[in-house]
């Protein structure tokens, strides 16, 4: 499996590939409902500068180590 380090040189490809967008505030939002994503794992919404997507997902979560730690407990 590749993985794919987001930063600022494909953030932005990478949100309209899953159509996603930024609010004014950062956070990363649905581009048809202007939602805010929410991390499953962490309960909070997910910032621009800190996020990953799920290997063969497309779940959006916030880049802390409990997070990713969480994901794989839950699907072993």
């Amino acid at each position: 499996m590749q993985y794919i380090q987001i930063d600022d040189s494909n953030r932005k490809i990478i949100l309209e590939l899953f159509n996603k967008s930024i609010d004014k505030e950062g956070f990363i939002i649905e581009k048809r409902t202007g939602k805010r994503l929410v991390c499953p794992y962490s309960k909070k919404n997910i910032q621009k500068n800190s996020f990953s997507i799920l290997p063969g997902s497309a779940t959006f979560v916030n880049n802390e180590i409990y997070c990713f730690a969480e994901h794989i407990v839950t699907h072993r």
